[in-house]
């Protein structure tokens, strides 16, 4: 499933994870702090290094208690991470 709203360009936020490189168990946007119920993935996204331009990213659907839902992607390899989409 990919959202229907992405942002016209990923938004950095601030995560909260136990370990690096794992699950995001929080989040920060708009100001907000985002709980995170539940999560999904990673679904790893990378382009061919043949094509020049090296994506990689792991995309995580969380869901807040709220009842919200995000899609998140984990940046390799500088591990930040950003806020792609809104589920409705």
């Amino acid at each position: 499933l990919r959202p229907p709203h992405l942002q016209r360009r990923p938004v950095a936020v601030a995560v909260m994870s136990v370990v690096p490189g794992g699950p995001p168990l929080s989040f920060e946007w708009n100001r907000r702090s985002f709980r995170i119920a539940q999560s999904w993935g990673p679904e790893r996204i990378e382009t061919g290094w043949w094509r020049g331009d090296d994506v990689r990213r792991d995309y995580y659907q969380v869901e807040t208690p709220a009842g919200e839902r995000y899609w998140l992607f984990r940046r390799m390899p500088d591990e930040r991470w950003f806020l792609h989409g809104v589920f409705d």
